[in-house]
């Protein structure tokens, strides 16, 4: 951990200040669930704040970098800082995981302390593993902290919601991202205002942009899913291609061109589909929106079944989305019903 101590990003100044100021009149709740858009920094904010509460003598609220668990943090091997996370990435958090993490949290902390908990990300529990973490949450054990991190809390069982103090954490100004990337662009082709764009405004995917090819291969995507719905390449074809992607990142890349394309439909730009052909325009102007609502919440429930790790065959998943995405422009040109989906 070369950035130690982890601090609070510019835009989570407020948040911090407010959870900081728990701590000092010994109001933390015993279980936090961070939410908010992928990108902002949720995990950021947990470990700083894991950092902060394990600190034996921090200074303004920042952790002091000289006690024992200060040193442990920087090696990253502090016996009080459980991490609980898919064994493998996209897949479910497993009820043995959660049972192990509750015997360890019955036990008194190794530093005399805290003993905080990074849960990420929380809709990634399946309904046995949630049931399992409900004790912890219902009779917690003493000067315990659980951090429940998710994107999607509508996808998280209501009875762990309700135990937890939910914190929102919206996206921040985009003037404020747009002057933390900058300085960080230094001698680099894309622009600030490129990558955020792409981003949708959040700060951290914009700078992931850059150590990863993902910018190009939603360009790609762009480019295949603009020739299916011409009719110039088949679903099945794209489908076939498309399997070698991360799918997660694929479906987020679909809900939000297809949230675009609503918007779009109100008369609100986006340079994605301002890059299609005209004549594509044209008929995409022409969907229902009724069925456009309908397509994107199949997106929206297929995503959350890919996060759930239930484990889809991806192959089947992405040919019946995109054989919808073409019965979905067929329905505009001739306004049949979009058929239904055979998942």
């Amino acid at each position: 951990m070369s950035d130690f101590p982890t601090l609070p990003y510019p835009w989570q100044q407020d948040e911090w200040q407010q959870l900081c100021a728990l701590i000092g009149v010994g109001r933390l709740p015993h279980a936090l669930m961070l939410t908010g858009p992928a990108g902002i920094g949720k995990h950021h904010l947990a470990l700083a704040l894991a950092q902060r509460l394990l600190c034996e003598a921090p200074v303004m609220d920042t952790p002091c970098g000289k006690c024992r668990s200060c040193l442990l943090n920087r090696a990253q091997t502090h016996p009080d800082l459980l991490w609980l996370t898919p064994e493998e990435e996209g897949k479910a958090i497993k009820v043995d995981q959660v049972r192990e993490l509750s015997e360890t949290l019955g036990k008194t902390a190794q530093q005399g302390g805290y003993k905080v908990v990074i849960l990420a990300p929380a809709d990634a529990m399946n309904t046995n593993a949630a049931n399992a973490l409900l004790k912890s949450l219902e009779e917690p054990a003493d000067k315990t902290l659980l951090l429940l991190i998710s994107a999607n809390p509508s996808s998280v069982l209501p009875t762990i919601r309700s135990r937890c103090q939910l914190r929102l954490m919206p996206l921040p100004p985009r003037e404020q991202v747009l002057h933390w990337l900058r300085p960080l662009l230094a001698g680099q082709s894309l622009s600030a205002e490129a990558l955020v764009e792409a981003a949708e405004g959040a700060p951290l995917k914009a700078l992931s942009y850059l150590e990863s090819d993902e910018l190009e291969q939603r360009t790609q995507w762009l480019e295949q899913l603009g020739r299916v719905s011409l009719g110039q390449l088949s679903p099945l074809e794209v489908a076939a291609q498309w399997q070698n992607s991360q799918v997660g990142s694929l479906l987020e890349w679909l809900v939000s061109l297809v949230q675009g394309l609503v918007r779009w439909q109100l008369g609100v730009s986006d340079t994605r589909i301002q890059t299609w052909p005209q004549a594509l325009r044209e008929q995409l102007l022409d969907l229902s929106p009724a069925l456009v609502h309908r397509y994107l919440e199949k997106l929206l429930q297929t995503r959350r079944l890919w996060l759930s790790g239930a484990n889809p065959n991806k192959q089947l998943l992405l040919e019946e989305l995109l054989l919808d995405w073409s019965a979905l422009l067929r329905a505009g040109k001739s306004r049949r019903p979009l058929a239904s989906g055979h998942s």
